[in-house]
């Protein structure tokens, strides 16, 4: 259901400026240096962590989701999601004022967990509680219309998740499955659980959303996150997997700006829908295997849809 409440305000989106905003031609000197870049001088500017620039923001954020992974029979509760953000944006003017190109970069915590959500958890479902911090950026291009602006977003980053099981399959078993089906789909379960429980693991986050910003001081955002959590964390490999992701980004970029360049009004969505498309891909492929394309065990994931408010300073 949260599915169609995003896509039904990204239409609502669209149908507000549809009428305000002409399509022309862009500045080609900005294009031209923007085509320089490789994608690791992007990576690398965009994650100098210390040197944040712009006004500061704090953003709240409340949300539900569901976890999962692959190869577990047993289902995990639904969960509830309640997040702070901290961190520094900036904005600048793209095309004719109207069109403006933002970026924002913030230390995130946030605690998860079935007690979060109204739903009770079904009989076969195990309950978890979870506390995560992490680092993001969150970038775009985004619409100017006197002192509102529209904003949509895509945005990385890395997050470190610790989990607490309250309930694990044996408990629960042999709810679900014949007896000795049903033990070996628990014990094996339950090991991938211990694994993983209580300690603090790393992973990685992505969000796509539009943030409703009024008079650049408060704004009102909606969001759609994945997050994928490594059981362990094999260095070289998930450096292969994240050198491939973000070749793969840059020449979408590539593509993207090259829209720009003859339709710079469209240029916002296009982007969001574009990058944000190449995201989820990217992040289904890494349900399967963590460190896809490299052979990777299957991580735990959430997806979570995310409503919240930002005050800007």
């Amino acid at each position: 259901m949260y599915k169609r409440i995003f896509v039904l305000l990204f239409f609502i989106g669209i149908n507000l400026f549809a009428q305000e905003l002409d399509s022309t031609v862009a500045n080609d000197d900005f294009f031209k240096e923007k085509s320089k870049k490789h994608w690791w001088k992007n990576w690398k500017e965009d994650w100098t962590l210390w040197e944040l620039k712009g006004v500061p923001f704090i953003e709240a954020n409340y949300g539900f989701g569901s976890i999962d992974n692959k190869n577990m029979n047993y289902d995990f509760a639904k969960v509830g999601m309640a997040e702070l953000k901290l961190g520094y944006s900036t904005r600048k003017n793209f095309y004719d004022e109207k069109v403006i190109n933002f970026k924002d970069r913030y230390f995130f915590i946030s605690r998860i967990g079935s007690d979060l959500e109204s739903k009770n958890a079904k009989y076969n479902e195990l309950r978890s509680s979870i506390w995560r911090f992490g680092f993001n950026k969150r970038k775009g291009y985004g619409y100017k219309l006197n002192d509102f602006y529209l904003l949509p977003y895509n945005s990385s980053g890395f997050v470190w998740t610790g989990l607490n099981m309250k309930d694990y399959p044996p408990t629960i078993w042999p709810a679900v499955y014949p007896p000795l089906e049903g033990q070996l789909k628990a014990e094996k379960d339950a090991h991938f659980l211990e694994r993983i429980n209580q300690t603090l693991k790393f992973g990685t986050i992505n969000e796509t959303g539009i943030n409703f910003d009024f008079a650049s001081s408060i704004g009102l955002n909606v969001g759609y996150e994945t997050t994928v959590v490594f059981p362990r964390h094999l260095f070289w490999k998930h450096l292969g997997s994240l050198i491939i992701e973000s070749a793969g980004e840059d020449l979408l970029g590539r593509f993207i700006n090259e829209i720009a360049e003859s339709s710079p009004i469209s240029l916002p969505f296009v982007n969001f829908i574009l990058k944000g498309a190449y995201q989820y891909a990217f992040y289904t492929l890494k349900k399967d295997k963590m460190n896809w394309p490299f052979n990777s065990e299957a991580p735990l994931t959430y997806e979570h849809f995310k409503l919240g408010i930002t005050f800007t300073f």
